[in-house]
C-alpha cells in the first residue's frame, strides 16, 4: 500500500474537513467560557483553527477572537465571521503580542504542537492569571456498532494505524514547563446525526489515516465502510468531548 505524505498537512483534507467535522455542544462552550471568566468584548485566540468551527462559537459570544491557523487551505474554509480576525500562525510562534489575550484556546488542534515549544509561546501571549484549554471531540466507539466496524475496517485495511493522542495524559502535558497550573477537566457527551456523505467525508478529512494508508488505501476503506451506511436519512454517531483549562502561572 502506498503511504502519502504531508502528515499534519490538512491542504489534501481541508475541504471534506469543513464538510463533515462535528460542532461542540452548547454545555462545554458554555462551561469553558465560565471557567476562564471572560465576556463579550474581551480578545481570545483560538490555536490551530482550522475551518474556525469553534471560532465561530467563540465569536457569537462576541468575544474579539484571533484565529491562528497555519495552512492556508483550512483558512479558506472558514466562513466570514464577525469578531474575527484570521493569521497565519503556529502553536510554537503565533506573532502575537506578550500578554495580549485573556483566554487561549485549541480545540481539535495541540496534538499536533511541540509541547515544550508551544507552552512558553501560549504563557507569553496570555495576560496574568489567564487559562490555556485544549479540547477534543472523540468518537465514542464503544456506544456505536457502526464505528465499530468502520474501526475494524481501518485495523485490517490499515495496519499500525494509530490516533495515540487520545490516550495521552494532557493533563500531564500542559504542566510540562511549570509554565501553566493544573488543570481542570471537563466532559461532555453529545451526538451528531450524519448523512451517508457526511460520514464518509469524516474520513476523508482525516489526515493520519490519509497519510497512513495513501490514496488507494482511503479509497479502499470508504468502499468498505458504505454498504454500512443507510442510503438516505442520517444516523447518530456519538462522541465525548473532553477538555482541558489550565491557569497561567505567573513565571515558570
Amino acid at each position: 500500500m502506498t503511504v502519502a505524505s504531508g502528515r499534519g498537512d490538512f491542504t489534501a483534507q481541508a475541504a471534506a474537513y469543513g464538510r463533515a467535522r462535528p460542532g461542540y455542544p452548547v454545555e462545554v462552550v458554555e462551561g469553558l467560557v465560565t471557567a476562564a471568566g471572560v465576556v463579550a468584548g474581551d480578545p481570545v485566540v483560538d490555536l490551530g483553527a482550522g475551518t474556525g468551527l469553534f471560532t465561530g462559537l467563540l465569536a457569537e459570544r462576541g468575544l474579539l477572537v484571533t484565529a491562528v491557523e497555519p495552512n492556508a487551505a483550512m483558512r479558506a474554509q472558514a466562513p466570514a465571521l464577525s469578531g474575527v480576525a484570521w493569521v497565519d500562525g503556529s502553536f510554537e510562534a503565533t506573532g502575537l503580542e506578550p500578554g495580549s489575550q485573556r483566554w487561549a484556546v485549541a480545540a481539535q488542534a495541540f496534538h499536533w504542537a511541540d509541547p515544550p515549544r508551544a507552552l512558553p509561546e501560549v504563557h507569553r501571549v496570555l495576560a496574568p492569571a489567564a487559562s490555556f484549554t485544549v479540547l477534543w471531540n472523540e468518537r465514542d466507539v464503544e456506544r456505536s456498532p457502526l464505528l465499530q466496524k468502520t474501526r475494524a475496517i481501518i485495523e485490517q485495511l490499515v495496519p499500525g494505524f494509530d490516533e495515540g493522542y487520545r490516550a495521552r495524559d494532557w493533563s500531564a502535558v500542559l504542566v510540562e514547563g511549570g509554565w501553566f497550573a493544573p488543570p481542570r477537566r471537563l466532559e461532555v457527551r453529545h451526538e451528531v446525526p450524519m448523512s451517508r456523505e457526511r460520514f464518509l467525508d469524516l474520513w476523508r478529512s482525516h489526515n493520519v489515516l490519509a497519510t497512513s494508508a495513501g490514496p488507494e488505501g482511503v479509497a479502499r476503506v470508504l468502499a468498505e465502510v458504505t454498504p454500512l451506511l443507510p442510503e438516505h436519512g442520517e444516523v447518530p454517531i456519538p462522541y465525548v468531548c473532553r477538555a482541558w483549562t489550565a491557569r497561567r502561572r505567573v513565571a515558570a
